[in-house]
């Protein structure tokens, strides 16, 4: 991983205790993260499960450690707390919810609220809203949305267009469909 400049497209980083080559190790990996992003969250997974390295993960600034095997479910709640944790510390508000014009996320109950009402959306839109709201006015590319939609599965063909298109769907009851943008078929960008 010599190309550090891009960590801050993400929104945390998995680092396996067992990474490393005659030059870097997976501390030095993390210092060298931390040095160029101080806030993303690192959890540390591996199949020590001694004290020790546990101590020696969290002294060299990890934010969490996770034995092998594990369950994906467990991988999933654990990155979901720091990614909730990571935006709720450091948005541009710093507050418990994240705003944009009227519409609101809520980080503790994990809703979007608009005009006091609770947008009743899916798991999968919720999360879409969010990526958007959290970079509102921000062109994001259909590979970085595919990425962070479908991060866990190994199906190429999943259409964006198909889910953002629901999506707006939901949204049109609100008003705020025309909220989410295409521009030229690659890009999308949230904005009133």
């Amino acid at each position: 991983m010599n190309k550090y400049y891009i960590i801050d497209i993400y929104d945390v980083v998995l680092v396996d205790i067992l990474l490393w080559n005659s030059k870097k190790n997976w501390i030095d990996i993390i210092h060298k993260i931390r040095s160029k992003n101080k806030k993303i969250p690192i959890v540390i997974i591996s199949w020590l499960n001694d004290i020790k390295w546990l101590r020696l993960a969290f002294n060299a600034w990890a934010n969490d450690y996770i034995c092998k095997p594990f369950r994906i479910i467990e991988l999933e709640i654990r990155i979901l707390k720091w990614f909730n944790k990571y935006l709720l510390l450091y948005s541009s508000n710093n507050k418990k919810i994240l705003k944009y014009n009227w519409l609101e996320y809520c980080f503790y109950n994990n809703s979007f609220i608009m005009y006091n009402n609770k947008l009743k959306l899916s798991k999968t839109n919720k999360y879409i809203l969010l990526l958007f709201i959290s970079q509102n006015e921000k062109l994001l590319t259909e590979i970085y949305l595919i990425e962070k939609i479908w991060w866990d599965s190994n199906i190429v063909d999943r259409n964006l267009r198909v889910t953002i298109s629901r999506l707006k769907k939901w949204l049109w009851v609100y008003w705020i469909d025309n909220w989410i943008q295409n521009i030229r078929w690659e890009w999308y960008i949230f904005k009133k």
